[in-house]
């Protein structure tokens, strides 16, 4: 008779709490935000696959050998690893900075004892990921100790390209896999911009104090990672406490995002404040003007003390500093440069935003208030021309009005940023004389460019499938082209034959037959 083994119903019956635990273990963290990198929705997924899922380097568990060409960044991921820890014995004595000079490489036994600190980290990086990661404690703290040592490298490199100018930036580095050309360059910004692509904060920070060690701060007070991070993507300076990770770092860059007990209004269920797009508001003797001025790391507000350029070909920063003057019907929008990491860094905020209850919806309400305003490519072309849309990608007009379509697909609730400008747009009265001699003609041209559009898109569409479905091969279109003439020689024998058949039948019909 076999016995029961009561250790490993003992131990089974823990393992199941273990997530549990670890959850509620994090809920008050100081450093570490419970669910903070989760997957995303498929409402939102779906609308462009490609914004959510790297390309070229993963960072973190989720992606992890995703692709082909993911899996041979791994080998130049463990040489970025390298690299930054070397830079330990680069730093002299009293420098926390790091050096450029070389050195031999850090000694195993550092290395564990540093691997060892990770993985004490081990029940709040689960936490992170939504407590259940099917991982061995070991094997995630590699993970996550070659992923932030590869992505505190990077950043340190991104840092020094960055400030660089522009005029002087190397079109190429021959010997970096990932900043070798001014493309890649643009794919590993965009990379690590995804919110699935991240890991913890906090273990970016423990690995930077194990590099840079620095007595004179507390672990909770030292944010010299935020500062490398902000410094490789240009944000300015701003509140560091409770970083979950890198993409919530440039959300509060840009968003006062915490909403006390007093505000709660301000979140709301999603949906378009503004009723009438450009050219109607310019019907209606609305002057649509873009506001010139410097892109803002610190709300979008135009009066902080220290502003950033968003000129730069490599930085992407919104200003959400959007105005109505109601006394002078002028409408301020602030440029909105569209870059090549323009839609995948708004569409990841977006997310980001959405999977946070208690975070203003800043971005996404951004996205409702572009989605309304633009109803047809004519509308594009008017924001072009007023500078409010800025192409610097030069994509088609076609792909711009698919991009705000669907760029807020899926979401669920949004800020009050712009409700009060809204209200005011839609209340705005036009006076008889403008509705004669500008708002019908203007409206009138309006919707029959809209009807235009439709039917071009979907003569393309149908053209397109048409190409992709009957003819693809020489001998489908072959035997499409044989299909209709056999059609049109149908009808027409079916028309001859009735013909005949009418003639024939005419003189019995007619007098004096009899």
């Amino acid at each position: 008779m076999v016995l029961p083994n009561t250790n490993n119903d003992k131990k089974d019956e823990a393992e199941w709490m273990v997530p549990v635990e670890v959850m509620l273990g994090s809920i008050d963290h100081a450093e570490v935000q419970a669910c903070s990198i989760s997957r995303i929705p498929d409402e939102i997924r779906t609308k462009k696959e490609e914004c959510f899922r790297p390309s070229l380097v993963s960072v973190g568990p989720l992606h992890r050998g995703a692709t082909r060409q993911i899996l041979l960044m791994e080998e130049p991921k463990w040489r970025y690893a390298k690299s930054f820890l070397d830079r330990r014995l680069r730093v002299p004595q009293g420098n926390n900075h790091g050096g450029h000079s070389r050195g031999k490489s850090p000694e195993p036994t550092g290395i564990r004892v540093w691997g060892n600190e990770i993985l004490k980290l081990d029940k709040v990086v689960r936490a992170s990921y939504g407590g259940d990661l099917d991982l061995d404690p070991h094997d995630l703290a590699k993970i996550m100790m070659v992923d932030g040592c590869f992505l505190l490298e990077l950043l340190h490199r991104l840092k020094d390209y960055m400030n660089q100018p522009q005029a002087k930036q190397p079109q190429t580095i021959s010997d970096d896999p990932f900043l070798e050309t001014e493309e890649k360059v643009k794919r590993v910004l965009n990379d690590i911009s995804m919110l699935e692509n991240q890991i913890p904060s906090i273990v970016l920070k423990r690995l930077y104090t194990i590099v840079f060690p620095d007595n004179t701060i507390s672990f909770a007070d030292d944010h010299r990672v935020a500062t490398v991070i902000r410094d490789a993507f240009g944000y300015n300076s701003k509140n560091n406490h409770g970083l979950a990770h890198m993409l919530h770092l440039m959300h509060m860059s840009t968003v006062e995002e915490e909403i006390n007990n007093q505000d709660t209004k301000r979140l709301r269920q999603a949906r378009r404040e503004l009723k009438r797009c450009a050219r109607r508001l310019q019907a209606a003797g609305i002057t649509i003007r873009s506001r010139k001025s410097n892109n803002t790391a610190a709300n979008g507000n135009a009066n902080a003390n220290t502003t950033i350029s968003n000129q730069h070909k490599l930085v992407d920063i919104f200003d959400f500093d959007i105005s109505f003057n109601k006394e002078d019907k002028v409408l301020e929008i602030p440029a909105l440069h569209i870059k090549e990491t323009t839609e995948l860094r708004w569409r990841n905020m977006i997310a980001w935003e959405q999977s946070r209850i208690w975070i203003r919806g800043r971005y996404t309400s951004y996205a409702l208030f572009f989605q309304t305003l633009i109803c047809s490519e004519h509308d594009i072309k008017l924001l072009e021309k007023k500078g409010v849309i800025v192409n610097e990608i030069k994509m088609s007009r076609a792909e711009l009005k698919t991009m705000f379509e669907t760029i807020s697909a899926g979401v669920e609730h949004m800020d009050s940023s712009y409700g009060d400008h809204c209200k005011k747009l839609n209340e705005h009265r036009t006076t008889l004389r403008t509705k004669v001699f500008r708002q019908w003609p203007i409206i009138t041209w309006h919707i029959f460019r809209r009807f235009l559009e439709t039917v071009v898109f979907y003569f393309w569409n149908w053209y397109a499938i048409l190409i992709r479905d009957h003819l693809s091969t020489v001998w489908k279109t072959v035997a499409v082209v044989a299909a209709t003439l056999a059609l049109v020689l149908t009808i027409m024998q079916t028309y001859y034959s009735a013909k005949q058949v009418q003639l024939a039948e005419q003189p019995s019909n007619s007098p004096g037959g009899h």
